[in-house]
């Protein structure tokens, strides 16, 4: 079901939180088998920072390498509940280490469906991959996104707050940045590629341009599957 508007959007969001509940949404571990396959990457792999930059559309964060053959898109809302189990419990740091491994890039559309504090949040995060911390600042405002949206959301003073806790994140230009909201035309325009999109709910993903179907939802929660779905799509290329 596609959903257009902003209100569907939130339904859609509270359905998929609920669901995740349900199931748990958490991952069945790594099954690696100490392959050389860069998909098969454990959780304790030492792993370098990936590559961060903003793609060609100006819309489109990427991590890792831009020519990478296999491309995984998630959709996302800063203060989507969903995204945040999905980002701390669920394939997302999988998906995140092999973007860091070199066997996909990893892109994210950023929506600000959900209010003010999701537009400051998608603001903020532009202004981290300036100075290469996207993905920690990214980690770390969901892993605090549960007690920020009890204390009444993202505000320009608590994403700054938070950004101390990101070595060489803060200075004058990333604090300039989120304090007036510089790259609004980027949270706006990236919001308005999620609402033409065929997205009913957050989070989402395509894989090569495949938009992954809701009752596929264990991609979202179980690495080996996940994993499995991946080297398929990557042996379809080859």
């Amino acid at each position: 079901m596609q959903v257009g508007t902003r209100r569907g959007f939130l339904v859609a969001a509270a359905a998929i939180t609920a669901s995740a509940s349900v199931a748990g949404c958490r991952g069945r571990g790594d099954a690696s088998h100490g392959s050389d396959d860069p998909l098969d990457v454990p959780s304790s792999a030492n792993l370098p920072a990936a590559r961060e930059s903003l793609a060609a559309d100006g819309t489109t964060i990427v991590l890792g390498d831009p020519g990478a053959p296999l491309a995984v898109r998630l959709y996302e809302d800063m203060s989507c509940p969903a995204c945040a189990e999905f980002e701390t419990e669920g394939t997302a740091p999988y998906l995140k280490r092999a973007a860091r491994s070199g066997a996909l890039q990893l892109q994210f559309t950023l929506g600000s469906f959900l209010g003010p504090g999701s537009k400051f949040a998608a603001n903020a995060l532009r202004a981290a991959v300036d100075r290469n911390r996207f993905a920690d600042y990214h980690d770390l405002l969901y892993r605090e996104q549960s007690r920020v949206r009890k204390a009444g959301g993202f505000t320009r003073d608590r994403l700054l707050g938070l950004a101390i806790m990101i070595p060489g994140l803060r200075g004058p230009e990333f604090d300039a940045a989120v304090l007036e909201t510089k790259h609004r035309e980027f949270v706006e325009a990236a919001d308005e590629v999620l609402r033409k999109s065929p997205v009913a709910g957050t989070p989402a993903m395509a894989i090569d341009g495949v938009l992954v179907p809701p009752e596929r939802r264990e991609l979202f929660s179980e690495r080996s599957r996940l994993y499995a779905h991946l080297k398929k799509a990557a042996r379809a290329k080859e």
